[in-house]
């Protein structure tokens, strides 16, 4: 990337990085013209990109960075520690290709010791380290910070993938909004319904007024246990830190991450996250995108208006959880599509649906679907099994029906992945691991049944991630070191899993989805698309919005969320995030159901839905703003084109949008899609300066662009 790609609004063609130094006069830090700059304090050391030059002092901490073409000097710290340990000795310092490494020895008061090898070089656009840490002695555990010092003042801005920008609970806001430095911890990966976390590794510090910023990032492929945090306070500090690591017996752990510049935009940071770390946004199987649509969790096999159902914008059914005889045995040991076996039963169900089933009637339904233009997701679960499980078991280990007793079959075939025994979870099944090798291995068993016997199936969504935070000490992946013992993290698991799994579906042209109640970005390098379970929870839906920047996102709904004074601003922070609630279809389990009012809304919005099947987040610098006050716009790539929702505009006629940085604008021809309205209404543009005005129609407060 070249600074002189990127063009700020109003800079009349310079970049973004040359806006007016008079800010930085607050910090005494002044850029001098004909090349000289003020130094700070003991930067002795440079390391220069084409945007981004890092000042060092001799121990390897940033001390001030000089951002863009124009130099504008950034006065912060930066610097790697491990928690409650001191530097023991002088730091040994060696130059690498365009960089330093610095090796220091570290002791705390109780007599670890480690060593901090850190190698800090140019990256691709950024500035990037690379962090070893090694300890000695008997295995124990500190956090492994990254810290950042950096003067915010009033008009600084902070962005990250957050749940929530106000760390609250209650209604939906806005993630999409840079906020002012606060006072809080935000842990790296949550459950979907707390506030408090951000599902992707990234934390962005803007300046609005020269148009400048930076983002710390983290690397995804990292080995990034639970328990991890992201800590800012009003002042501007941003601390970083991995936690839980075995340290000791001589191990090593290794960490990477970027510092990059970018515009005074939460795009930026979000841009290079999304072009180095591509596998992690993008749907390994490329035809996720054309599935998109509203979904559904029914296990109703009958047929439907097909035609109403496509004007509501549906296009996958995630089948209910009752096909199989109990969690975690989804397609039994049958050796053909046509043995029959016994259905759970405990959901329920149409009342002409049998209490049996088999591979050939779950395909024909799939076949069915596939055939009208829908998709079917098969239910899966890596992290619970069993039925009834505080039962004792009724078959002996040698019977050749075993599998039919979940108790005995657990306890006999599959004793390492018990998490949690008992009754622990729904169906009063158990809790288990999915980093235990059998455990592991009857899985793919089951997939490799489900590519055979059920071809018309498009994939499964692997529900209930939210285990994957646990720690299960009955066993030991090498790695984890929590409150003092060793253990078995579940998100390693589930990590070493997907890549067997992964592929096997993935060669067999299905989708893997899931349903991420613990969100964390790292989890989904395996994954084609998100059905989040809470997505009537903003929470929720923010970070599930977030993580599928490239990928399908589809969300829960409840009949009781359209019975609001606002029904229309549920299915605009829907368009406004590109994801797709759940629709009203037959015999939906514990979401919406079918009712005059639900369906007209979902037929009312279908078209406007549809325009972003296929969608990728458009990140180029300011690329859409309003500048009509409370309207929200993004923009999407779509194939063919853009789509830009436009949201939120209560009873404004019209919304005011400029477009600018995208490919072809100048002679973009745009039409909207207005809610209940039933065919696309051209627009007018006008193109000066760089940038496209467009004056959008507005129905019911929203739109959605096309161009």
């Amino acid at each position: 990337m070249k600074t002189s790609d990127f063009q700020a609004p109003g800079c009349n063609g310079k970049p973004f990085y040359g806006g007016t130094l008079c800010f930085w006069l607050l910090f005494v830090l002044t850029a001098v013209g004909g090349g000289g700059f003020a130094t700070a304090a003991g930067a002795d050391r440079e390391i220069q990109t084409s945007a981004l030059t890092a000042r060092l002092d001799e121990t390897g901490k940033v001390v001030e960075c000089l951002v863009g073409e124009a130099k504008t000097a950034w006065p912060l710290e930066l610097q790697n520690r491990l928690a409650g340990c001191r530097e023991a000795g002088s730091v040994a310092v060696r130059k690498i290709s365009g960089g330093f490494a610095f090796t220091r020895q570290l002791a705390d008061d109780t007599g670890h010791t480690a060593t901090l090898a850190e190698r800090i070089m140019p990256g691709n656009n950024s500035i990037h380290f690379e962090l070893e840490i090694t300890g000695h002695g008997a295995p124990w555990s500190a956090p492994i910070e990254t810290v950042l010092n950096y003067p915010a003042t009033a008009a600084t801005r902070f962005w990250t993938g957050w749940s929530d920008p106000e760390h609250q609970t209650g209604a939906w806001r806005d993630p999409l909004a840079m906020r002012a430095f606060t006072n809080a911890v935000w842990t790296y990966g949550g459950r979907m319904t707390t506030a408090g976390y951000t599902a992707l590794p990234l934390a962005t510090i803007a300046e609005p007024a020269p148009d400048t910023g930076l983002s710390l990032v983290f690397s995804p492929a990292d080995t990034i246990l639970c328990g991890a945090r992201l800590k800012t306070s009003s002042a501007g500090e941003i601390s970083f830190a991995r936690m839980n690591y075995r340290l000791g017996d001589g191990q090593t752990v290794r960490f990477a991450f970027d510092l990059v510049p970018h515009e005074a935009d939460w795009r930026g940071g979000l841009r290079w996250l999304t072009a180095h770390y591509a596998p992690f946004f993008e749907p390994p199987n490329p035809q996720a995108g054309a599935m998109a649509g509203c979904g559904a969790y029914s296990g109703d096999e009958n047929p439907i208006d097909v035609a109403k159902f496509k004007a509501m914008a549906f296009r996958i059914n995630w089948k209910l959880s009752d096909d199989f005889p109990y969690m975690g045995m989804f397609i039994p040991p049958v050796k053909n599509a046509d043995e029959i076996w016994a259905r759970s039963g405990d959901e329920k169900a149409p009342p002409n649906k049998p209490l049996t089933t088999s591979c050939r009637q779950l395909n024909d339904y799939a076949r069915y679907m596939r055939t009208n233009g829908f998709y079917v997701l098969n239910y899966f679960n890596v992290t619970e099994f069993g039925k009834n499980m505080a039962e004792a078991p009724v078959r002996p280990a040698g019977d050749p029906e075993l599998w039919k007793d979940p108790r005995a079959f657990l306890t006999t075939q599959l004793p390492g992945a018990v998490h949690r025994a008992g009754d622990a979870t729904c169906y009063h099944a158990s809790a288990v691991d999915p980093g235990d090798p059998a455990f592991q291995k009857f899985l793919l068993e089951q997939a490799a049944r489900h590519n055979r016997f059920i071809p018309d199936s498009s994939g499964i969504c692997i529900d209930r991630l939210d285990w994957l935070d646990n720690v299960n000490f009955k066993a030991d992946d090498g790695v984890t070191w929590a409150g003092g013992k060793p253990g078995r993290s579940l998100c390693l698991g589930w990590r070493v899993l997907l890549t067997k799994l992964g592929p096997l579906m993935h060669d067999a042209g299905k989708v893997i989805f899931v349903n991420p109640i613990y969100s964390r970005l790292d989890l989904l390098r395996q994954v084609d698309g998100i059905y989040t379970e809470f997505g009537q929870d903003g929470r929720s839906l923010n970070t599930s919005a977030l993580m599928g920047l490239d990928k399908p996102v589809l969300a829960w709904s409840y009949n009781e969320t359209l019975q609001q004074p606002d029904p229309d601003s549920f299915m605009q922070r829907h368009l406004y995030l590109g994801a797709y609630p759940t629709a009203p279809y037959p015999w939906n389990n514990h979401c919406i159901t079918p009712e005059i009012s639900a369906d007209q809304l979902y037929l009312d919005y279908g078209p406007l839905l549809d325009a972003l099947r296929g969608k990728k987040w458009a990140l180029a610098p300011h690329c859409i703003e309003t500048a009509t006050p409370g309207v929200k716009v993004n923009l999407f790539q779509t194939p063919g084109g853009y789509t830009a929702p436009v949201t939120f505009g209560g009873t404004n006629a019209t919304a005011t949008i400029h477009l600018r940085n995208i490919a072809n604008l100048k002679h973009a021809q745009c039409n909207v899609l207005l809610p209940g309205v039933a065919t696309a209404l051209p627009v007018a543009s006008h193109w000066t300066g760089g940038v496209l005005e467009i004056t959008v129609p507005l129905r019911r407060g929203a739109a959605v662009l096309r161009f």
